[in-house]
């Protein structure tokens, strides 16, 4: 295959292949900050996540990531993004008393606080939320990594009794 074959965003490098804890990265990349006190780095050499929180962040590690190529700025996904996961499930919801409660919950004020408390009263409903949203999650991380030249190895995590 010829440079001009390639399709286009791809050069002829091979993607860095890490190891990722896809937990982290999705945490990161919906850790949306309005006061911007914290941002999170993807070490390119170990595939280890840095997030630096609080107003002091400049001052609470000795490296800086910003000074440094081997650390890659994680972006949060923007707010519309994270909401129209929240449509897709309202859009793909069985229930239909449920689909309706929670489309009107995304157009109040707070939508996302909103949401969560309409599926407060539906405990089984609110679980397959949490797995609706882990697996869209991981879409957008694959996604994510693949813009950046990675081929992500999710690490493996013992299992951990839920709270």
């Amino acid at each position: 295959m010829s440079m001009e074959d390639t399709p286009p965003g791809h050069g002829s490098h091979e993607a860095r292949v890490l190891t990722i804890d896809l937990e982290e990265l999705t945490w990161a990349l919906n850790s949306r900050d309005p006061l911007g006190e914290s941002s999170h780095w993807l070490n390119l050499e170990s595939g280890s996540i840095l997030s630096l929180i609080g107003p002091d962040v400049d001052n609470e590690t000795d490296a800086d990531p910003r000074d440094d190529d081997c650390w890659l700025f994680i972006e949060p996904i923007e707010s519309s993004e994270a909401f129209r996961v929240m449509e897709d499930l309202v859009d793909q919801c069985g229930d239909e008393r449920l689909a309706r409660a929670l489309g009107q919950s995304l157009q109040q004020r707070k939508p996302f606080r909103r949401f969560k408390d309409a599926l407060a009263a539906h405990p089984a409903q609110r679980e397959a939320w949490f797995a609706f949203e882990r697996q869209a999650m991981e879409a957008i991380a694959q996604r994510w990594c693949e813009e950046h030249d990675i081929s992500p190895r999710w690490a493996v995590r013992p299992n951990r009794p839920t709270p």
